[in-house]
């Protein structure tokens, strides 16, 4: 009986591992087969290097498939708590891992870390110093440079900072996404179903995607541009989404509140 509860949950997770592993192959294969191509020396490191920026970037985007596979059994309300645990290890990825990561990457290779990483690795502390030193001395010109930190615009920094909240949040809002649209095209024929969740899931996942990297270059662009209002933006895509898959539930099943089902912990 037991085993039976928890198999819902497990579903969720699964899919979303499942998912995962398979995107960490095809880019590991990728890597591997176009560094031999290029006639260069593939180094395992950099993958090693590379993996906490790739998990944490594609654990959202994987969520969509765990709350497709949970529309049937699991309420809105226990894919949010799934998600939001994914959500926390995404941002922890992005935030700390990834930083770290790459702040030990140059370690490796002898860089000069003190002119590349003023206040150490770029997690959200050594952002928020790099921001404040900035602003008490403006630089004469602003840069993107990496060897020149302490010239980058502070709005780029602010935006880094918010990006990786954006993206975990983002996980929440694409297992919702998975779990309205799995219910939504449950009474399709399994070719149709399987097209239109496709679609919705690639749509919204590259609309998403697309739309943080033009705040990103909206940021660039200009120093003045806000750096928060270019990260949380992008976030109005997914919303957009989800409000229609709700308009559209309701008018299919008018009767009945379709967000309401038994929360299963």
């Amino acid at each position: 009986m037991r085993l039976g509860k928890r198999t819902p949950g497990l579903g969720f997770t699964f899919s979303v591992t499942i998912w995962v592993v398979g995107l960490l192959l095809l880019l590991l294969i990728h890597q591997v087969v176009s560094g031999l191509l290029q006639g260069g020396i593939w180094r395992p490191s950099e993958v090693i290097f590379q993996l906490p920026g790739w998990i944490g970037l594609f654990l959202p985007f994987a969520t969509f498939v765990g709350g497709l596979a949970g529309h049937a059994v699991l309420s809105s309300g226990s894919v949010v708590k799934r998600a939001a645990v994914i959500a926390v290890v995404s941002y922890l990825l992005l935030a700390y891992g990834l930083p770290i990561s790459f702040y030990q990457d140059h370690a490796s290779r002898g860089a000069d870390l003190t002119a590349l990483y003023p206040f150490g690795p770029r997690t959200p502390r050594a952002l928020l110093a790099q921001r404040s030193a900035i602003e008490a001395n403006p630089p004469e010109m602003y840069s993107f440079r990496i060897g020149r930190p302490l010239t980058h615009p502070p709005n780029w920094l602010t935006f880094l900072l918010h990006s990786v909240v954006v993206i975990a949040c983002f996980t929440i809002l694409a297992a919702l996404l998975g779990h309205r649209g799995g219910t939504l095209t449950t009474g399709l024929s399994p070719p149709n179903r399987r097209n239109a969740r496709w679609a919705l899931g690639l749509a919204s996942s590259i609309a998403f995607f697309l739309a943080e990297a033009a705040g990103g270059d909206w940021v660039r662009a200009n120093p003045s541009n806000s750096g928060v209002v270019g990260a949380w933006v992008p976030l109005v895509v997914p919303l957009a989404v989800l409000g229609l898959l709700e308009v559209l539930l309701r008018i299919r099943h008018p009767k009945r509140d379709t967000s309401v089902r038994s929360t299963i912990a």
